[in-house]
């Protein structure tokens, strides 16, 4: 499980697809976000792709396997948010979605459980 600093600096445990399953991005895309986002930040475990209505602005958070957020130059944000919601448009973008970097899986973003 992918762990994010909660509120009040406890940590919480994000859910594998607890809301409409796991899927995985098409291959070349995945490996061009990876090689992207790698390039500038090589801990990167996970970034989080928001969509927010109604301007559509394109957000694209980094985390490392520890929860930590990993700065991104906001171009970087901006094109991995387009690419991961151009490649599965029929997911619902009202949503925060996960990219596992390693796996290519787009999961809907939950906590689950506090972690002490």
């Amino acid at each position: 499980m992918f762990a994010t600093p909660g509120t009040e600096g406890t940590e919480t445990e994000l859910a594998g697809g607890a809301l409409g399953g796991a899927t995985r991005i098409s291959e070349g895309t995945a490996q061009a976000i990876e090689r992207s986002v790698r390039a500038v930040a090589p801990a990167v475990a996970v970034v989080r792709v928001s969509v927010s209505e109604p301007d559509h602005l394109w957000l694209a958070r980094a985390y490392d396997v520890r929860g930590t957020l990993v700065p991104l130059p906001q171009q970087h944000e901006e094109a991995v948010a387009r690419w991961v919601a151009c490649d599965q448009p029929q997911r619902d973008w009202r949503l925060q979605h996960d990219l596992d970097l390693d796996t290519g899986h787009l999961t809907v973003s939950t906590y689950l459980r506090q972690v002490a």
